[in-house]
């Protein structure tokens, strides 16, 4: 089915649509013998109160509010792989501070990733409505194909 897949990144957003896309994506992995490449983005606040508006106390608040995001993204990530892939050597884990596209095209091409697994839905209400459809725009702009998982209906 898939060939010369080595790498799949699978963006996560801890949602439960983006962990069952993990789940799928470890199963493709498995039967390919790929690394598994878990990112989270934090996209920043500064996206709704442009830095150079902000004051110095409010920059220092944002760069301390992001530091402690990917801290607690990246406790949350390693449990992930201890839980749910027994500390595996195969999964690497990757938290981040931007756009969430940008960044996760970014990490696609510096990682030569081959494949990027995800869901059809992440984060739902005002969220998803501030981000956009992420999905969608990752599936225009990444470096390599798509598969894109859709939610089970219950």
């Amino acid at each position: 089915m898939i060939q010369n897949v080595k790498k799949i990144l699978a963006p996560i957003d801890f949602s439960e649509h983006s962990m069952n896309a993990m789940r799928s994506a470890m199963e493709i992995a498995k039967d390919v013998g790929a690394e598994v490449h878990l990112v989270h983005v934090i996209a920043p606040h500064h996206h709704f109160i442009p830095l150079p508006l902000a004051t110095n106390v409010e920059q220092s608040r944002e760069l301390a509010r992001e530091a402690a995001m990917i801290e607690q993204a990246e406790e949350e990530l390693a449990r992930i792989k201890k839980d749910e892939f027994g500390d595996s050597k195969k999964v690497l884990t990757f938290a981040v501070v931007g756009h969430p596209v940008q960044k996760l095209v970014d990490y696609a091409k510096e990682q030569s990733i081959d494949l990027i697994v995800m869901a059809t839905h992440g984060r739902s209400g005002i969220e998803h409505a501030v981000l956009g459809g992420t999905t969608e725009k990752l599936v225009r702009s990444a470096p390599c194909s798509v598969l894109v998982i859709r939610a089970r209906q219950q």
